[in-house]
């Protein structure tokens, strides 16, 4: 095996598709089906299988995939390390984020990285709190910024950020300027929640079900399901309900009076934002020294949450 058929491999996997690899890759489609002749050859295996079309790994393919990866993160770890030893600052760095750190904080910290570590490339990948702890979890990523903390092994939280959540109610709503509104009221109203897996979610059920026990967040009148924080600001401005989201989202709306935000009595809102790493990997040193910037922003207070060993 080679370094280049692995590249054309993991292409071919991805994609689904020798042509859309080789657009991937930039190399034409018998270059790819040779490669992986070639792979195939070594291996003395079939890695894909080809019908009408359609390309789908065969067992072996499986079976090889996460090696592949693992070769290539470690290639390319390699690569940063001795450019940094040789005074060069290059290299890709991707951070992924869920939906508010993702849109409001790590933009900025990106801004602040980049200008110290003008030679890198730093690639946002944005996604519920779910999918980056996955994400990170399985070595696809090194650093994510999460609002809740779920049960992995081996992953390391760092809280680093605060954050409020807010009730906001539509202008026409009868909660609209409120100064306050009871968790009783609030169910008589259509209500749009976040989808699961997301932090904010996550985060609202905890608060709700801490004020009015279990079942507090099920027994609220949901008219909708929403995939972002913006698809949930945009239907609420459209009143089709209230909603609990981050007050960094809704600021301009609060100004402008395209919302209000009564407060929930009773009801706890405020919550931590999260950096994870896998410790059982070592960071490249664009990770440590981006994880490094992130917590050296915020200052005592700061909880760390090791989960080595459980489920």
């Amino acid at each position: 095996m080679d370094i280049r058929q692995l590249q054309v491999f993991m292409a071919v996997w991805e994609t689904g598709s020798f042509s859309k690899a080789a657009l991937r890759i930039h190399l034409t489609q018998p270059t790819v089906s040779g490669h992986i002749r070639s792979l195939e050859d070594t291996l003395g295996t079939r890695l894909f299988d080809r019908s009408g079309g359609a390309v789908a790994p065969t067992r072996a393919g499986r079976l090889l995939y996460p090696y592949a990866r693992q070769i290539l993160r470690l290639r390319d770890q390699a690569s940063r390390e001795l450019s940094l030893f040789l005074g060069k600052e290059r290299g890709t760095l991707e951070v992924g984020g869920s939906n508010i750190p993702g849109q409001y904080i790590l933009p900025r910290l990106a801004g602040d990285f980049k200008r110290g570590h003008p030679g890198t490339r730093l690639v946002l990948r944005v996604g519920d709190t779910a999918s980056v702890i996955s994400d990170v979890a399985s070595g696809d990523l090194e650093l994510g910024m999460v609002g809740a903390v779920l049960e992995r092994k081996d992953l390391r939280f760092e809280a680093c950020f605060h954050d409020e959540l807010v009730l906001v109610v539509p202008p026409g709503s009868p909660l609209a300027g409120r100064d306050g509104v009871s968790l009783e009221e609030l169910r008589g109203e259509p209500f749009i929640m976040r989808e699961k897996g997301s932090g904010t979610r996550y985060a609202t059920e905890s608060a709700l079900e801490r004020a009015g026990g279990p079942g507090a967040f099920c027994r609220l009148k949901v008219v909708a399901e929403m995939g972002s924080t913006e698809a949930v600001r945009q239907a609420a401005k459209a009143g089709l309900g209230c909603a609990i989201v981050s007050r960094r989202a809704i600021e301009d709306d609060l100004r402008h009076g395209m919302l209000f935000s009564p407060r929930l009595h009773g009801v706890d809102l405020t919550r931590q934002f999260y950096l994870l790493w896998h410790e059982k990997r070592t960071l490249s040193p664009l990770a440590a020294a981006f994880r490094d910037l992130v917590l050296a922003q915020e200052g005592p207070g700061r909880a760390g949450y090791s989960l080595e060993g459980t489920a």
